[in-house]
């Protein structure tokens, strides 16, 4: 009489075959792939702003200055985030500009200003300063000022 095999003990046939089964892995899509990279990016953003809302409140505002010959950088930067701590306004101030050029001795910057405000109200507003200088050496001077769009 033959003793059953116990579970987790090797058979009694030394010529027993194992048998392996191939499991094939299907590969992933690009778009699954770059879904993965948006979403880990997105992660990384939302991890970081913890930092950005305590570096704000620290300086007051957030400043990506423009680069190049520019007048009044500090008054025309690329990107400013500032907070707005008054009685009657409370929130963030959004501020970017962008430049149009007619040549090297004309120069437009619009600004726009937006505001996400938690008390208080306050209106989107766009303004134009466009400037001039007699060469490329001298000094911009503000030709004029527009509450509207630069052309």
């Amino acid at each position: 009489m033959s003793m059953p095999s116990q579970p987790g003990t090797p058979d009694q046939d030394p010529n027993a075959e194992i048998e392996y089964v191939v499991v094939e892995r299907k590969k992933r899509s690009p778009l699954r792939r770059l879904g993965c990279g948006i979403m880990l990016v997105f992660w990384f953003l939302v991890l970081l702003l913890p930092m950005i809302l305590f570096i704000l409140a620290i300086n007051g505002d957030i400043t990506i200055a423009r680069r190049g010959d520019i007048p009044d950088k500090n008054e025309h930067p690329l990107f400013q985030a500032s907070l707005i701590m008054e009685i009657d306004f409370r929130g963030l101030r959004l501020t970017n500009t962008s430049l149009s050029r007619e040549n090297d001795d004309n120069l437009c910057i619009q600004t726009n200003v937006g505001f996400l405000l938690w008390e208080g109200e306050g209106e989107d507003a766009v303004f134009c300063d466009c400037y001039d200088r007699d060469s490329t050496e001298s000094v911009w001077e503000l030709s004029s000022t527009a509450m509207t769009t630069c052309d």
